[in-house]
């Protein structure tokens, strides 16, 4: 049987799980001292320390050659020498990481030894006593488990001594004690059972199905839920009334703690059934979407040649929970009727594009995510310039898209517009303007302090409308300031989209505190930029959009 390593172990928690049976258990061998090497059939391991004993075997810790940790038992007992092997069997064929590796099973000079991997943390049982974790981070637990029994039970084997004691919160979350694992179909050569855990079959005289792990998985449940294990008279549901009701709970127990008849037929069902109950569990995203825009101040300035979009899809359904929000701002460029036709075609097409692809596609990988963003941005390019050639105009337009995604976000940008992360009190810019000052503060040959007042700051290198099929580099994404293409985002994080009118004359800092001044209010604090952009002159069309990530628990209890 492979256990944790010594810190984890405590004796005293096995002894009320096992089989009471009034034997006289043979004697431990006398311990190996450390620095003994020991001659696997394939490799040297060398012993670092006795940990102690355990029945009547003895637990070491070791090194492999590769200097790899090895847990090591060692026993003189036949009967357990043949769960060590038995043990060896299973966990070579489980080829999973969620179960320990196997490394040597040997004999020698009537000793016999099983070398694993070690795995070490807190286990179930202790999270159970604790009552630490929340209802849906348990329920999180239990389908990783249910998991791993279906890599077991693919392989042919069923565990049959799932407890809380035997399943360590690791990542993933490792199943030990395979010593009682039992061929799929066949009858266990041995009688045990854990009581609170086993499926009643155990004790009868019979052939065992995946139907046993399932109850197993069950009675887990049943424990987190109710604050304790089932009684040896076996489940009341009829009534059952735990602490903190959890709608599908008592739905999943009920096929996995009846009649054989009434239970899952494979783990495998059960997993889907945990796993749509994991989403049910899941804090909801819910995202707060506020814009303000102004034309400025300037007298020559007689249209708003900015426009800007949001787009946010919150729905829930047996198959799941979607959310999902586009935002984007652009600043056009051109004389009048075709700045203003170039940023509303822009923009325009990024939330038709965006509405339609999510649709189709709504569950993205974080690189399809990315793409997909970029290529929002690269069909509003082609919009701007037909829109331009209707016009017969010279004009595009500057362009920022935000796209999250449950908290994943992906940007896409080109111009000099910009998108900021405000998160706990700090800002980060997560776009690089695409502008002649960014380019002199690139090369070196200005400081960043400079780039609000540099009289060529309005020059753009980038814009959209300049020509039909950009090139693959036009586009920048979240590469470009935090080298991966998209980044998590956590409950409380802004994000805020603007066009240079709004950044040149407000400072980071001055965004920082009017959020926290304004808080929780979004409307007020985007009113408040536009009021300090006219402040300060406003000698451009300004607009900003803000959208703020939060989350609505669906339970705050804790089991």
């Amino acid at each position: 049987m492979t256990e944790p390593t010594p810190s984890e172990i405590d004796n005293s928690q096995f002894e009320l799980e096992e089989l009471s049976e009034s034997v006289q258990l043979p004697a431990s061998p006398e311990p190996l001292v450390a620095g003994t090497s020991l001659e696997t059939p394939d490799f040297p391991l060398r012993i670092d320390g006795f940990l102690g004993s355990k029945g009547v075997a003895n637990l070491y810790e070791g090194t492999l050659p590769d200097n790899r940790r090895v847990l090591l038992r060692e026993t003189q007992d036949a009967g357990n020498a043949d769960l060590m092997h038995h043990e060896f069997e299973v966990l070579g064929a489980s080829k999973s990481p969620m179960f320990p590796k196997a490394f040597a099973c040997w004999d020698t000079n009537g000793r016999t030894y099983l070398a694993t991997e070690p795995v070490a943390g807190s286990t179930l049982g202790d999270a159970l006593k604790s009552k630490e974790l929340t209802p849906a981070q348990l329920v999180s637990v239990f389908t990783q488990v249910a998991y791993a029994l279906c890599q077991l039970h693919s392989q042919g084997w069923l565990h049959l001594a799932i407890r809380p004691t035997v399943i360590v919160l690791s990542k993933p979350i490792r199943v030990l004690d395979l010593d009682h694992a039992t061929r799929m179909g066949e009858k266990p050569p041995a009688p045990f059972y854990f009581a609170g855990y086993s499926a009643p079959e155990l004790l009868a005289d019979g052939a065992i199905d995946a139907r046993a792990d399932i109850y197993s998985v069950g009675a887990l449940l049943f424990h987190a839920m109710s604050g304790y294990p089932i009684a040896e008279s076996g489940p009341m549901l009829t009534g059952w009334q735990p602490e903190t009701p959890i709608a599908g709970v008592p739905q999943i127990l009920h096929k996995c703690l009846g009649p054989l008849e009434t239970r899952y037929a494979t783990m495998a069902e059960l997993h889907q059934d945990l796993v749509r109950l994991v989403r049910r569990c899941a804090p909801r995203v819910r995202y707060e979407c506020v814009s303000a825009t102004t034309i400025g101040l300037e007298p020559t300035r007689t249209v708003n040649q900015d426009a800007y979009g949001f787009s946010c899809v919150q729905s829930e359904a047996e198959d799941g929970s979607r959310a999902w929000t586009v935002a984007t701002v652009a600043d056009g460029m051109g004389g009048m009727a075709a700045g203003e036709v170039a940023s509303a075609a822009a923009v325009n097409t990024v939330l038709t594009e965006a509405t339609a692809a999510l649709a189709a596609s709504p569950n993205l990988s974080a690189e399809e995510q990315a793409q997909m963003t970029a290529d929002w941005v690269r069909k509003a390019n082609d919009k701007v310039c037909d829109a331009m050639e209707a016009k017969q105009a010279r004009g595009g337009c500057t362009l920022v898209c935000a796209f999250v995604l449950d908290k994943r976000l992906t940007i896409a940008h080109v111009g000099d517009s910009r998108i900021y992360l405000i998160r706990d009190g700090s800002i980060q810019t997560l776009t690089r303007d695409h502008s002649v000052v960014m380019g002199l503060v690139m090369q070196g040959q200005l400081d960043i302090s400079q780039l609000r007042t540099y009289p060529d700051r309005s020059n753009v290198t980038r814009s959209l409308g300049e020509r039909k099929n950009l090139p693959g580099h036009y586009v920048d994404t979240l590469v470009q300031t935090t080298e991966n293409e998209s980044m998590e985002l956590r409950a409380g994080d802004t994000l805020l989209l603007c066009s240079d009118g709004l950044w040149e004359p407000i400072v980071e800092q001055i965004v920082v505190d009017v959020l926290a001044e304004t808080a929780p209010n979004m409307g007020a604090a985007a009113d408040k930029l536009i009021a300090l952009v006219l402040q300060n002159g406003a000698p451009d069309n300004a607009t900003v959009s803000l959208l703020r990530i939060d989350e609505t628990p669906q339970t705050q209890a804790k089991v």
